[in-house]
């Protein structure tokens, strides 16, 4: 197997000649006197309750780090106001799945900007958002074929809740503990990950989700169903759980949903904003070996969508979408950016990329880190938990918990960027760019292995 530069596949050496596959350059502290310059003015200008910054007062956050200023980026590469140069190990909280400003998703934008930047909602579609439309029917598994654009996670997840309700005439959601589904009112109360999210903002929210824990078992969740007085319109579930660490369900579980759910007649809702476009190593999980070969009633996507612009869906089939009815001239669910121009040529282009070799790349790479991963813990059996996730979509366990924030702070002080995940922050949680090079994983596991 060969290629590359970036013409895909190929995972090896010959990798380092593409785009955004250095390794780090630290030419200033991190962060720099030009990035503490911008978080200052951040400070003035932004609410304080969105992005953690450094104590400088008492009623600061406590943190004792600024954030990284992003200037600009590339594959796997951000570079800060400062010029430090950064190997990106979260790819854009996974939405990078091309890399960050991929040639061929630019060059589609630029086409896009030059023709129609915006269009008209429901009321008049533009020939991109059709021209998608099309192409997920084509590329989604069983006879998913009709969509609901919008423009986050949280909003593709709220149309799917509408669906359901709309098709079953019930309102109430089983979800799974360890879930996050986005902090938008319309699914707070679906998304199980940290309970502070939602505490605040009780009073608004319609507390019409239920959870179990993922992975329950057949028995258990067959008796919470027949203890409910009115079945719920939908089972909601990631295949993998991303923010709750990169979890997976078991072999068999997610067909035991499918089962039960026609049996009960309740909608199955995957939620694959993040696992999605060949994060968890398969283009969708969704009809695929890993999830037990089922194909949902609704299917989210996002994030790795459009490789950086902001568009998801809602895909279902014919069936299930009939339950909104006709469209009388006013639809009952839309919005500005519905179906947005840009982000349609841009998520065009991406799906282009998975039919030309980039689905077999990230395979390869995913593969690759899972093995690493594995080497590593082995090596370090009192430091670091169990490996879990699939695909380009790992985690690994810290011992203990409180430890994973210090190691973060002491990668990003050797050029690399990464989050802690799970539900206690007690994993390191990977999902870079599926073309992120050999030698820029290798490295960053180096520096993580310094770290411990």
């Amino acid at each position: 197997m060969a290629v590359e530069s970036s013409g895909f596949p190929a995972f090896d050496a010959a990798a380092d000649a593409a785009v955004g596959t250095a390794l780090p350059a630290l030419l200033s502290d991190v962060p720099g006197p030009r990035g503490e310059h911008w978080v200052d003015l951040l400070a003035r200008h932004e609410c304080p309750g969105i992005t953690a910054r450094r104590a400088r007062r008492a009623e600061s956050s406590g943190m004792d780090q600024d954030p990284v200023v992003w200037e600009r980026a590339l594959g796997s590469n951000v570079w800060d106001p400062d010029g430090n140069r950064f190997v990106d190990l979260g790819g854009g909280f996974g939405v990078a799945s091309a890399g960050h400003a991929n040639p061929r998703v630019l060059a589609a934008v630029r086409e896009q900007l030059g023709l129609l930047v915006h269009g008209l909602g429901d009321a008049y579609p533009s020939r991109r958002r059709i021209e998608l439309a099309a192409a997920l029917a084509r590329i989604t598994p069983g006879d998913l074929q009709q969509v609901i654009f919008a423009s986050s996670g949280s909003e593709a997840v709220e149309a799917a809740l509408k669906t359901a309700a709309l098709c079953t005439g019930r309102s109430g959601v089983l979800a799974f503990e360890g879930g996050y589904h986005g902090m938008s009112l319309g699914v707070l109360s679906a998304s199980h990950y940290r309970a502070g999210f939602r505490e605040p903002f009780q009073g608004l929210l319609g507390g019409y989700a239920q959870w179990l824990p993922f992975g329950v078992a057949e028995q258990k969740l067959r008796e919470h169903m027949g203890s409910l007085d009115e079945l719920p319109a939908a089972v909601l579930v990631e295949p993998i759980q991303g923010r709750g660490g990169n979890r997976c369900a078991e072999s068999g579980w997610l067909g035991m949903l499918r089962s039960l759910c026609d049996e009960l007649g309740v909608l199955l809702v995957f939620d694959e904003i993040f696992t999605g476009f060949g994060r968890g190593g398969t283009l969708f999980q969704s009809g695929s070996e890993a999830a037990d070969e089922v194909v949902p009633d609704l299917l989210c996507l996002g994030k790795g969508m459009s490789s950086g612009f902001p568009i998801s869906a809602c895909i279902g089939s014919e069936k299930v979408m009939a339950g909104w009815g006709m469209s009388g001239g006013e639809a009952l669910h839309t919005s500005t950016f519905l179906g947005h121009p840009v982000g349609c040529a841009a998520s065009l282009a991406v799906i282009e990329l998975f039919e030309s070799g980039l689905l077999e790349r990230g395979a390869l790479l995913g593969r690759y880190m899972g093995e690493t991963l594995h080497n590593l813990a082995q090596r370090h059996p009192l430091r670091l938990g169990p490996v879990t996730g699939r695909g380009v979509m790992r985690g690994i366990g810290v011992k203990p918990a409180a430890d994973s924030m210090t190691i973060c702070r002491r990668m990003l002080q050797r050029g690399y960027l990464l989050l802690p995940a799970g539900l206690k922050g007690e994993v390191l949680g990977f999902t870079p760019a599926l073309t992120l090079s050999r030698s820029q994983w290798d490295a960053a596991l180096q520096a993580l292995e310094d770290c411990l």
